[in-house]
């Protein structure tokens, strides 16, 4: 059982839903859980929603009415551990988690896709010593080490009662994404309970990690391993699902129709390394008269826009939508290093398709200096053989190789798809979502020189986006 949400509210409201039903243990996994400013090198973003606030509220509230409730958040080490060292000093999230009960866990990430050799730099050398680091320091070493090897835990799932249902979605609950375009999918039956296992393996590896727990906090969640209770799915029949309400002073509209749960026996979730591999299928097997609807903020892998090639050679249609990574709250610098690098490459041979396939081949770029940044990781062929992947991966090399934890899904429901089909359809009709332009001039062509250095010096100094 799944539906597809692709409005902000009705996200936030979901959440809040299962995170009322759950009645044995809930389980977060979230890459970014942070306030306005509590972060170390985003910027705070005026006029924010506190959506990590609210949801904290939300956990911290359901672990004081229901204190047996074993309640978990697993969080990559880009969410702080360390006040002082935020943008607005003050309590964070994880430790307003913990004072209440919350088990906090950062995750563990030596099993991602990095060069494990000894470095020059001490810091990229963190794997090999981090035995030796106090526990005290011990996110923001990690935090340092992951940025140097680009690694991540970047899912997004929230789950409850050993998998009687499951959320997955590319929406961080992070304030200045308050209003960012982003989809999310309700789950039940055998896949919820399949992102179940996926966490309890996640918990378990977070276990080998020097974590904030005493030896009870340790008890409950080598219980919560073992799995010795019977999954709450398989002691109720009906399923649950999200009830549309509305969530008070969030400043974006609710949908007027909820989407209701459909059926698909088939829907398969996808891990990390998997991801890449489905995806190229879906390109490949994609025939004359489908069209291809791919949805992501970052694409950066060429190889997959070869694949597209391949299919737009076969008489396929393909649009592409990605942002201008203008919404994310970086400063100068950086700001201007992402937003002219991370999809240059692509950007660039994507103008030459759109020269060589006029009638089959358009991308646009979602300009989002407004703040509300698209941030879809989606693709889906329509056709005779309708099929759609979507969730957390980027389409980018580190979102594909095993460098960022990941999880997708894949749905053959038509309903799904048309859900999906009709959110990119009114993304790409905003008036953020400009066409991809040829550029014209020696100032744009010395542009695309330059970043082409950058790229290519950033890749021999073994960063890539």
């Amino acid at each position: 059982m799944l539906c597809y949400l692709g409005n902000q509210h009705a996200i936030l409201s979901a959440l809040r839903d299962l995170i009322e039903q759950a009645e044995q243990s809930i389980v977060l996994q979230m890459y970014l859980f942070a306030a306005n400013g509590d972060q170390t090198l985003l910027l705070p973003r005026e006029g924010a929603f506190p959506y990590a606030d609210t949801v904290a509220d939300w956990l911290v509230e359901k672990k004081q009415r229901c204190p047996q409730l074993t309640v978990v958040v697993l969080l990559d080490t880009n969410t702080p551990a360390n006040p002082q060292l935020t943008r607005r000093k003050g309590v964070l999230i994880r430790q307003r988690l913990q004072q209440a009960g919350v088990l906090v866990l950062s995750a563990n990430l030596f099993d991602t896709e990095f060069d494990r050799r000894p470095r020059w730099l001490s810091a990229m050398n963190f794997h090999l010593h981090h035995q030796q680091v106090a526990e005290s320091d011990w996110v923001e070493h990690q935090n340092r080490w992951q940025a140097l090897h680009n690694v991540e835990d970047h899912r997004k799932n929230l789950i409850i009662d050993g998998g009687r249902a499951g959320l997955l979605t590319s929406h961080n609950l992070f304030d200045p994404a308050f209003d960012w375009h982003e989809n999310m999918f309700w789950l039940g039956g055998k896949v919820a309970e399949q992102l179940w296992q996926q966490a309890m393996v996640a918990i378990r590896a977070a276990l080998l990690l020097p974590q904030r727990l005493t030896e009870t906090d340790r008890g409950l969640l080598s219980g919560l391993i073992a799995d010795s209770v019977e999954p709450a799915s398989a002691q109720r029949k009906e399923p649950i699902s999200p009830s549309g309400r509305p969530i008070p002073n969030y400043p974006l509209p609710l949908p007027p129709v909820q989407p209701a749960l459909t059926a698909d026996p088939d829907c398969a979730l996808l891990e990390t390394r998997a991801i890449r591999g489905r995806i190229e299928t879906l390109i490949r097997t994609a025939a004359i008269g489908d069209e291809l609807l791919l949805a992501t903020a970052y694409f950066s892998d060429l190889p997959m826009l070869s694949a597209l090639e391949s299919a737009l050679s076969r008489g396929v249609r393909v649009r592409v939508l990605i942002d201008s990574l203008h919404a994310l709250p970086l400063p100068t610098l950086p700001s201007w290093l992402t937003c002219s690098l991370v999809n240059h490459a692509v950007l660039c041979e994507a103008q030459s398709l759109q020269q060589r396939y006029r009638d089959l081949f358009q991308l646009r770029i979602h300009q989002s200096h407004a703040g509300a940044m698209m941030h879809l990781k989606s693709v889906a062929r329509l056709g005779q053989r309708p099929l759609l992947i979507a969730g957390q991966a980027n389409f980018t090399p580190n979102s594909f190789s095993g460098a960022y934890l990941e999880t997708d899904i894949e749905t053959h429901s038509s309903v799904v798809i048309a859900a999906y089909a009709a959110h990119f359809e009114q993304l790409w009709s905003l008036p953020e979502s400009k066409p991809l332009l040829t550029p014209r001039g020696m100032l744009a062509l010395l542009r695309i020189w330059l970043c082409s250095l950058l790229l290519w010096l950033f890749a021999r100094a073994g960063l890539r986006p």
